[in-house]
C-alpha cells in the first residue's frame, strides 16, 4: 500500500468518526431539548432541528452541501408557514360554518348514530377517567406533529429526488385543504355537542400529548395551530395515508407493511374516538391524499422535472426491492 492510499484511509476515517461524533451530539442534544422543553412545536423551530439533523448526519459532505440543504427548504417551511398563518383566515372572511350538516350526514350514513358518540358511550369508563390505553391514541394523534416532516428529512438524506416528489406532495395536500377550510368551514363533533347540534355529550379524548409532551405544550401547541372549524378534510387522517403511501415502497417485510397499514386505520380510529373528527372527514382527508398525488404524478409528467425523473435513486430502490410507487 503506498502512502498516498495510506493517507486517505486515514482521511477516510477521520471523516467518519466526525460523522458519528456530530450525530451523537445532535441526537443527545435533541433529546435533551425534549426532555426539559417538550417536543419541538413552532414550525420555524421545529425546521431548524430538522434541517441541523440533515446537515449533522451528511457533516462529512462539502460546505456547498450544506448550503443546498438550506437553500431547498427554505421555500418549503415558507410556504407551511404560510400556511399555518392563513389557516383561520375562514372566521374573518365570515364564511358560514357548516355544524348541522356534517352531522346530519353522519346520521344518513349510520342509520341515525354517530360513530364518536358511539363509540365514547362504549369506550369511556363512567367514571369520566380516560382508559388506560389514552396513551396509545395520544401517541397516534401526535404523529402528525412530527412524523410527515421527520420522514421528509430521512427521504432528503438518502435521496433529494424522492424527497422532491414527497415534499410536493405535502404542499399540494396541505393547500388543497386550506382552500377546503377557507370556503367551506367545517365544524367537528366536539364542537357540535357544545353547541347542542349533537344532544350527546362528545369529549375531546384522544389523548394528545398525553405520554408524549407535557400537556402545557399540548395547550400551546393546539392553540397556535390549531383551527376549530377545520374539520373537513382531515389532514391527521390524509398525512398518515400520505406516509403509508411514500414509505410502502421501500418496506420489504410483510410485518413492517402490516403496521403501516396499521397507522391510518389506529389514526382514524383516534380522530372519531377522539370527538376531533367524523368519518366522512376521515374519508374526503383518504380522497384528498390520492387527489394529491394524481395532481403531482400529473404536473411531474408534464414538466419532466429532472428532480424526479433524471436523478437516480437506485441506492434506495435497491434496498427496498420495489419501484418508487408514489
Amino acid at each position: 500500500m503506498t502512502s498516498g492510499e495510506v493517507a486517505a484511509q486515514d482521511s477516510s476515517r477521520t471523516r467518519r468518526l466526525v460523522r458519528y461524533l456530530v450525530m451523537v451530539a445532535y441526537v443527545a442534544a435533541l433529546v435533551v431539548t425534549i426532555v426539559t422543553w417538550g417536543v419541538p412545536s413552532d414550525r420555524i423551530y421545529q425546521a431548524a432541528w430538522l434541517v441541523a439533523g440533515i446537515i449533522a448526519f451528511r457533516i462529512d459532505r462539502p460546505w456547498r452541501a450544506h448550503l443546498r440543504v438550506i437553500a431547498d427548504w427554505a421555500p418549503l417551511i415558507a410556504a407551511l408557514v404560510v400556511y399555518d398563518l392563513t389557516r383561520g383566515i375562514a372566521a374573518e372572511l365570515g364564511m358560514p360554518v357548516q355544524v348541522e350538516a356534517p352531522a346530519a350526514v353522519e346520521r344518513w350514513l349510520f342509520d341515525g348514530t354517530i360513530p364518536t358518540v358511539w363509540l365514547q358511550q362504549h369506550l369511556l369508563p363512567s367514571s369520566g377517567q380516560p382508559p388506560w390505553w389514552t396513551v396509545f391514541t395520544g401517541i397516534v394523534y401526535s404523529t402528525h406533529f412530527v412524523v410527515p416532516w421527520v420522514l421528509g428529512a430521512v427521504f432528503y438524506v438518502r435521496s433529494r429526488a424522492v424527497w422532491a416528489k414527497y415534499m410536493r406532495r405535502v404542499l399540494v395536500l396541505s393547500y388543497l385543504g386550506l382552500v377546503t377550510y377557507v370556503l367551506l368551514p367545517a365544524a367537528p363533533p366536539w364542537y357540535a355537542s357544545a353547541g347542542a347540534v349533537i344532544i350527546e355529550p362528545v369529549r375531546r379524548v384522544a389523548g394528545f400529548g398525553f405520554g408524549v409532551v407535557p400537556l402545557d405544550t399540548s395547550t400551546v401547541w393546539l392553540s397556535a395551530h390549531s383551527n376549530p372549524v377545520a374539520a373537513m378534510p382531515s389532514l391527521h387522517a390524509a398525512f398518515s395515508l400520505l406516509v403509508l403511501i411514500s414509505v410502502w415502497p421501500y418496506v420489504r417485510y410483510r410485518w413492517a407493511r402490516m403496521a403501516l397499514v396499521l397507522y391510518p386505520l389506529a389514526m382514524a380510529f383516534t380522530l372519531i374516538y377522539g370527538g376531533e373528527h367524523y368519518f366522512i372527514d376521515i374519508a374526503m382527508g383518504w380522497v384528498y391524499t390520492l387527489i394529491a398525488i394524481l395532481v403531482c404524478r400529473w404536473w411531474e409528467g408534464r414538466r419532466r422535472d429532472p428532480d424526479v425523473i433524471e436523478e437516480p435513486t437506485e441506492r434506495v430502490v435497491v434496498q427496498a426491492g420495489t419501484p418508487v410507487a408514489s
